[in-house]
């Protein structure tokens, strides 16, 4: 059985030269006067992150917070782990794309203060976990993840936290292992697995409303979705030369799923935002993260007629998420859905855009649970 390894995160003394370097070489585009980000990217401001990545930002000292939660590795997967002195249910939270374990690092303090163990792993391909060799798809990371935590933690019961396909990966371990994982809680609902059957009962008017929804969002923001699900390496291959490239790509997401109301500052500052980009740059990953929209189309998990989820549910809703679903659409998956919370303020990115709100409705939920 492989054992678990203590593992501090060491940016290589290369990267930061190399990236000043490709950023000074960068060849900027035009773009028509006026049209900025209506066109996906405003390259003027992109040229002024790029810039301050490759200069001011402090590479160092981030470095050395992320060294401050105590890291390690196991059969490849990296993960924080921070231990408490009391009884709570032990907490793993699961990030998605273009995500990582960096989102939690405002939440995971106020659930350890709460007195609950917490582990926020690297997804395998993604951060400091390694590339697993091969398009993994939901099924295959929960079997990861269990094993971790049943295997190699030795945790008999835990909860789970997701959003994104974090919220997937955490629906399916909850499915498969429903006496060890004892909770489950999502901020984005509309992304657990859909539901084996529709028609009992007919779908009310706000679960048509949001499957209508549903069916046109790809052709409107979903070409990320499209292509990384089938041709992830065409992709990669500039994103992971360039940092412009990679830039613009990832920052898209963060201004288009984040409650900014289009101005990305509002919600991630320029170093926040250099915090996720060198993530990905520093680690190479961009390519092997998106290959799991590759290994889900390949094999994706579905409910069949008459499977629900059934462990206790919980279920933030966050104004500025993606795509809303209706609570009686998650309740045709999550059989015992428990506490169903309209949040005032948020998005897609909800641990980082919201510690305080997403840590709160976790502590809630579990202690409702508990």
């Amino acid at each position: 059985m492989a054992s678990v390894e203590p593992f501090r995160i060491s940016l290589d003394e290369h990267a930061h030269e190399d990236l000043r370097e490709r950023v000074a070489r960068t060849r900027w585009p035009s773009q028509p006067a006026g049209e900025g980000w209506e066109l996906g990217m405003d390259f003027a401001w992109l040229r002024e992150l790029c810039e301050h990545w490759a200069g001011a930002y402090d590479w160092a000292g981030y470095e050395q917070r992320l060294n401050e939660l105590p890291g390690f590795r196991r059969n490849g997967i990296h993960f924080w782990h921070v231990l408490a002195k009391g009884e709570g249910l032990p907490i793993l939270l699961i990030h998605g794309w273009p995500g990582g374990p960096i989102e939690f690092r405002e939440a995971i303090p106020r659930l350890h203060a709460a007195g609950h163990d917490v582990v926020v792993p690297s997804l395998p391909g993604y951060a400091w976990s390694e590339d697993p060799g091969e398009p993994l798809n939901v099924t295959a990371i929960a079997d990861r993840l269990r094993e971790l935590m049943e295997e190699g933690l030795g945790y008999p019961r835990y909860a789970v936290q997701g959003g994104d396909w974090g919220a997937v990966i955490a629906a399916r371990m909850a499915f498969d292992s429903p006496a060890s994982v004892v909770a489950l809680h999502t901020n984005t609902p509309a992304l657990l697995p859909p539901p084996g059957e529709l028609g009992d009962p007919p779908p009310t008017e706000a679960e048509q409303s949001f499957a209508q929804a549903a069916q046109r969002w790809p052709l409107r923001d979903g070409a990320y979705l499209l292509l990384q699900g089938t041709l992830p390496d065409t992709l990669a291959a500039g994103l992971h030369d360039s940092p412009a490239g990679l830039a613009a790509w990832l920052v898209d997401k963060y201004r288009r799923w984040s409650d900014c109301h289009g101005e990305v500052e509002r919600r991630f500052s320029k170093d926040d935002l250099c915090d996720f980009l060198t993530m990905y740059w520093s680690t190479g990953t961009i390519a092997s993260s998106m290959r799991l929209y590759y290994g889900e189309r390949r094999g994706r998990w579905r409910l069949q007629p008459g499977e629900r989820i059934e462990v206790p549910a919980g279920a933030a809703d966050f104004p500025a998420e993606v795509l809303r679903a209706p609570r009686e659409w998650a309740e045709r998956t999550l059989a015992d859905l428990r506490r169903w919370t309209e949040m005032p303020r948020g998005g897609h990115f909800a641990a980082f855009e919201e510690p305080e709100l997403f840590s709160r409705d976790l502590l809630e939920f579990l202690a409702e649970v508990s």
